[in-house]
């Protein structure tokens, strides 16, 4: 039983900080991210999965991380009474962010869930495209599509905000 409250212990303090920033994308609230992490390692604690290496292991909790945000986004739809949207972005951005970083990552903030875990895993995670898409079940090609959407957006909105600027 000692290795396997070890072995979470380990998983916990790896992977903690990686999938609080990705949650935090996504739902926006530190309470609601901590109780995705609390499931999601409940998950892993409980299916003890067995997985050949640490990347699958990371890919899993990933995984596992992004539908339990789907489905506590999914519910709150349902049954919330406070919109998810009224919350405050500032929270999110950190003192080491420019000024640049900082619209950017809100622009990344404002995309729909399918383009934001794209951008996240490309470019945050640092993930290629075939791992992407492995990670959130699609094919290459849809992984490839929504990068592209993804880019195409931000670019849009990046010029938008620079004609308002003006």
């Amino acid at each position: 039983m000692a290795n396997v409250s070890s072995d979470l212990e380990a998983v916990i303090n790896k992977y903690s900080d990686m999938l609080y920033k990705i949650c935090f994308v996504i739902l926006k609230d530190e309470h609601d991210v901590k109780d995705v992490l609390q499931e999601t390692f409940l998950a892993y604690h409980t299916k003890n999965p067995i997985l050949q290496s640490e990347e699958h292991k990371k890919a899993w909790l990933i995984k596992v991380s992004q539908n339990k945000c789907r489905e506590f986004l999914r519910f709150h739809k349902r049954h919330s009474t406070v919109p998810l949207d009224n919350i405050d972005e500032t929270t999110l951005i950190t003192n080491g962010l420019s000024g640049e970083e900082s619209d950017l990552l809100s622009l990344v903030w404002n995309l729909n869930y399918k383009l934001k875990s794209v951008v996240i895993l490309y470019y945050i995670e640092g993930y290629s495209i075939d791992e992407t898409a492995r990670i959130l079940s699609i094919s290459s090609h849809a992984a490839k599509k929504r990068l592209e959407r993804a880019r195409k957006k931000l670019k849009q909105e990046y010029e938008e905000g620079l004609v308002y600027e003006k």
